[in-house]
């Protein structure tokens, strides 16, 4: 299967995971080449406009999984098989900051 029909079935999958589809102007990505063969994967998120009118990204899902032979979707099944997609046997999760914090230099070792 090429990766234009996986995308297309991706969407189609995602569609039917929210009603509000259009709404929240989801946008569909191939995700980074993931460590098993035999699938694409895509991330699949809102966005919204910011002030200058720009599309951007505001969350996101878990990725899309499409099998390249038989077309079937689903999505990924939580943080260990995320961890197994990516190649690594850790799960890393994103840590957030605030941007707006004030910054403590490291103490010297």
């Amino acid at each position: 299967m090429e990766e234009n029909e996986a995308r297309r079935r991706a969407e189609e999958f995602g569609r039917t995971l929210t009603d509000r589809w259009e709404e929240w102007a989801f946008e569909i990505g191939l995700w980074a080449t993931p460590a098993v063969t035999g699938i694409y994967g895509f991330t699949w998120y809102p966005t919204a406009k910011d002030e200058e009118g720009r599309q951007i990204r505001v969350g996101g899902n878990w990725p899309i999984l499409v099998d390249q032979d038989t077309g079937a979707c689903r999505l990924v099944r939580g943080p260990k098989e995320m961890a197994a997609l990516r190649g690594s046997s850790t799960v890393r999760t994103a840590r957030w900051r605030n941007a707006t914090a004030r910054r403590l230099p490291l103490p010297e070792r």
